[in-house]
């Protein structure tokens, strides 16, 4: 697990005096926010790892598989996750994450049983309830247990989470598929299954004893009711759309440039895997253990580093400096981005995915702390939960099929996906880059506000 944000005084104090939690459980509570997202994020791209057994099994094309794997999960946003931020800025956000990891646990088993498009889809869409509960919360609860200087070290290890869940699905789902490889596995009650299906049951099954763990989560005051009279309740505070009406221009950048941020990162990653087997013959073991140990070392040190270095530039009094994160992130992305699409040497496509894969990462914590640093504690979790929604709809929703579409209108049903990657990829990074910078001044404002 990377480093966790243990170097904060405890207890803290905030600008108003106010006493932040403990130090040990603002920790505890940090580490379980980040098995959350690994787990979320296992159950979320595993489906990456096995496009060509489902397809093979299934009798799937790219651009179906490309809807599995980002909008039917992405739908449940549509539908759900405004509702879920309501109640995360009014109720126990630790049980709101109980219940988040239960419901995608058991949703990302029913996807292993699946025996056909639709029903797999509707599994997938279930399985959004995990993102769905676990992001808004973690954002709201992550202010209440640190102070401002450590956010950025605590939203870092959070988002890590991503990569670390994205480890263990390439790594332990490739193990799987080799061990089952051209065999099936007969359970009782559920009959002979598919390696694929195994690794799916195996995912879901991840979530039972984490669901268990968070019900030792403590629920913290919320920041901006400390010192308010007895009695007062979550949903006092600023309306919610004065969040929009005060900061029009920060709040569109920030959805703007992270959401594409997210596209240039979903349109690599969702086809890493198919990549490597399809253009240079590997394995689903060997792509696992490579893929799988770039996003266990790469991902996590982009994430933190991308914290770290949010932090030094608040540190030095530059206020717009999780902006300037996203604008550097989206300039290191654009090379390697091209790299990878173009390249026909395993080797350097290989040194191009890590450089992808570190560069995306560093704006993962980052997103979250520049909302928590404009919008007010009373409505942050749904202001959050837009943010979500755009990203997973527009980003994880669109960017899979996107790259399938392309590359089959280029190379046919299934190829195409390198070129598609190199055009998709790019254009992405340059409008997030141009959402950032022109942005700045903005923010800065924002946040005086």
């Amino acid at each position: 697990m990377s480093a966790l944000p243990t170097s904060i005084p405890a207890p803290a104090l905030n600008a108003a005096g106010y006493q932040f939690p403990p130090r040990s459980q603002a920790v505890f509570a940090c580490a379980i926010l980040f098995l959350g997202y690994t787990f979320a994020f296992v159950d979320r791209n595993i489906v990456s790892l096995l496009v060509v057994p489902i397809e093979h099994d299934l009798g799937l094309s790219d651009v179906e598989m490309g809807l599995l794997q980002g909008t039917a999960f992405a739908l449940f946003y549509s539908i759900f996750g405004f509702p879920i931020a309501w109640a995360v800025d009014r109720f126990n956000r630790s049980r709101i994450v109980t219940a988040g990891v239960g419901v995608w646990s058991l949703m990302t088993c029913l996807a292993g049983l699946s025996r056909g498009f639709t029903p797999f889809f509707l599994a997938r869409v279930g399985v959004g309830a995990g993102e769905a509960a676990i992001l808004p919360s973690a954002t709201s609860l992550i202010a209440d247990y640190f102070p401002p200087a450590a956010r950025g070290r605590a939203l870092g290890v959070f988002a890590s989470g991503i990569y670390f869940g994205s480890a263990i699905a390439l790594i332990g789902g490739g193990l799987i598929l080799h061990r089952l490889a051209g065999q099936t596995l007969t359970l009782p009650l559920l009959g002979a299954l598919h390696p694929w299906q195994v690794v799916l049951l195996a995912a879901g099954a991840l979530g039972i004893p984490l669901t268990l763990a968070t019900l030792f989560m403590r629920e913290p005051v919320r920041m901006h009711l400390r010192g308010s009279a007895a009695g007062a309740t979550a949903g006092k505070g600023p309306g919610f759309m004065s969040a929009f009406r005060d900061h029009p221009r920060a709040l569109a950048a920030h959805f703007v440039g992270f959401t594409a941020m997210a596209f240039a990162a979903y349109g690599a990653t969702a086809w890493l895997p198919t990549l490597f087997i399809r253009e240079y013959g590997w394995t689903p073991a060997m792509v696992g253990a490579r893929l799988g140990l770039v996003a266990l070392i790469a991902g996590p040190l982009g994430t933190v580093f991308g914290g770290l270095l949010a932090d030094r530039l608040e540190k030095a009094r530059r206020y717009d400096g999780k902006f300037l994160v996203g604008a550097l992130a989206a300039v290191c992305t654009a090379l390697p981005a091209v790299v990878l699409g173009l390249s026909s040497h395993a080797g350097a496509t290989f040194a191009a995915a890590v450089g992808v894969i570190f560069c995306t990462s560093l704006v993962w914590g980052v997103a979250p702390g520049a909302l928590q640093e404009i919008v007010h504690g009373s409505v942050l979790g749904r202001v959050t939960a837009i943010y979500t929604a755009l990203l997973n709809l527009v980003a994880l929703g669109l960017a899979p099929p996107t790259v399938a579409l392309l590359g089959q209108s280029m190379a046919g049903k299934h190829g195409g996906l390198g070129e598609a990657m190199a055009i998709v990829v790019p254009s992405a990074c340059l409008v997030a880059f141009i959402a950032f910078i022109t942005s700045r001044s903005a923010y800065r404002s924002a946040r005086r506000n």
